[in-house]
């Protein structure tokens, strides 16, 4: 843990990331697993995905869009590798849920159907006209 060269960012969009420094260029770095740094109600601050919808690992992040970075402390170290190890096996039940998502969308659409030919869609009933 002592080797690996996390940093906090403070970039010029207002937001602020950790993340792993993979490699530092002439004109940017290249950050792994990127996290926001978001405060929360009661005082503290929180980790959140800074990409959540990607599986994207790596990313470059240019000197012009950064105001300042910081080493941090341990204990936020620590924090920050539990947070990517724990979303890093949330990603995994995602993906592994696809298919009990599939599975339910199938018996959903099948109790609709169901319900349709009972006629009783919605809580009413057919009405018999003589």
């Amino acid at each position: 843990m002592e080797d690996l060269n996390i940093r906090h960012f403070k970039l010029t969009n207002g937001e602020d990331i950790v993340a792993v420094v993979s490699v530092k260029n002439d004109d940017n770095w290249l950050l792994e697993r990127p996290v926001l740094v978001n405060p929360n109600l009661l005082g503290g601050y929180q980790f959140t995905p800074w990409f959540p919808f990607s599986k994207t690992k790596v990313f470059k992040v240019y000197f012009s869009n950064i105001i300042n970075s910081t080493g941090i402390d341990a204990d936020v170290k620590e924090s920050y590798l539990q947070y990517v190890l724990e979303y890093k096996k949330q990603m995994t039940k995602i993906e592994d849920n696809q298919q009990f998502l599939a599975d339910m969308e199938a018996e959903i659409d099948q109790r609709a159907a169901d319900l349709y030919e009972e006629g009783n869609l919605f809580g009413k009933k057919k009405r018999t006209i003589h």
